[in-house]
């Protein structure tokens, strides 16, 4: 532990303590599930149906490690499939670095389908751009009823490959709405460690593993509950501001993988305010 303070003292990540969440109505709840769910091109809310497989750079091995047993236990948690292999192939990068938006252009330059669906370069130059200490970006899939995917770009790559692939793309047809749902491909975590100084490794443990398996629909508004995710927020509940993952938060992760994917929207969000609202009233 002394060590890894002193770690965090120079990289400038310090601080933690329990999180309270408070109960809310049905508006609040709903509220905090708009703010937590993307739409995809499809229109609903994804989630990974592969097992999670997270890597970190940037950071000593001993943190990374935490980092990765962090996410891995919340996505267990959460009823989210987790592969056990540690040697897997990464779908979630998390990246520490001191240079964020250096590191988007060049993904923006090299792979910008990882980044999300655009549909023009100013879209796509937008979704580029970096705006908190941390920050993620979730590539799509849409899955058809017979189980094949193809990411969410221009370019139409199947998923699993970065390859162009026509078949897939002629599997889809013009089926949109027929049998069709949204899962995750990739994800990135970018985090600049001079920008969170005042942050211990465990609450940067959590704010990544809620940024890596879901995605907030709307970084800069803030939820009637409060949210790990409000840390990186110059105003969102700066007067008792999370330390750890919410009751609100666990809730929708849980709403979220418990969730029918290719159910409405609507029932999506329903299911997962349900969880919320279960979660709230057991805190």
């Amino acid at each position: 532990m002394r060590k890894m303070r002193h770690f965090l003292a120079c990289a400038g990540l310090l601080l933690a303590g329990p999180a309270l969440a408070q109960p809310g109505s049905d508006a609040a709840i709903g509220n905090f599930v708009d703010n937590h769910s993307a739409l995809t091109r499809l229109g609903k809310i994804a989630r990974w149906e592969e097992g999670v497989c997270p890597t970190v750079t940037g950071l000593p091995a001993n943190f990374s490690k935490f980092i990765l047993k962090r996410v891995r236990d919340v996505a267990a948690a959460a009823g989210a499939p987790v592969n056990a292999d540690e040697g897997c192939k990464a779908n979630i990068d998390i990246v520490f670095t001191t240079k964020p938006q250096g590191l988007l252009d060049s993904i923006r330059a090299k792979d910008p389908f990882l980044l999300g669906y655009f549909d023009n370069s100013s879209q796509a130059d937008e979704m580029a751009k970096v705006s908190r200490s941390m920050q993620s970006w979730h590539a799509t899939q849409t899955v058809d009823a017979r189980g094949h995917a193809l990411v969410d770009s221009r370019n139409n790559v199947s998923g699993g490959s970065t390859a162009q692939s026509s078949n897939a793309q002629n599997s889809f047809g013009n089926r949109l709405g027929d049998g069709l749902h949204s899962s995750y491909f990739h994800a990135i975590v970018v985090a600049d460690p001079n920008k969170l100084g005042d942050y211990e490794i465990g609450t940067l443990g959590d704010h990544i593993a809620m940024l890596a398996l879901a995605q907030p629909a709307a970084e800069e508004t803030c939820a009637d509950l409060p949210s790990i995710l409000d840390i990186t927020s110059a105003k969102c509940h700066k007067d008792q501001p999370a330390k750890t993952l919410t009751a609100a938060d666990t809730g929708y992760l849980k709403g979220l993988y418990q969730a029918d994917p290719g159910a409405s929207l609507r029932a999506q969000k329903d299911g997962i305010g349900f969880r919320v609202k279960e979660a709230l009233a057991a805190h």
